[in-house]
């Protein structure tokens, strides 16, 4: 990762196992600030990843941004 790749912030648990099991390059966890009981797993922000997401919460992703599936 360089100085200029952005992060993707993940909040809920099972998606971040599962962006983990498909390879997604994770960076880091760090505790939810409105929420410190919480964590929140920052992934670099990738188009592959965008598109894992889409389809983990059942979206469909064009490229540019996600739609909910009909």
């Amino acid at each position: 990762m360089n100085c200029e790749s952005k992060v993707k912030v993940i909040y809920k648990k099972s998606l971040f196992v599962e962006l983990v099991k498909l390879g997604h390059n994770f960076l880091y966890s760090t505790k939810n600030k409105n929420n410190p009981n919480y964590q929140c797993f920052m992934f670099e922000a990738t188009k592959e990843l965008d598109r894992d997401l889409a389809t983990i919460t059942g979206h469909e992703y064009d490229g540019t941004q996600r739609t909910e599936s009909k």
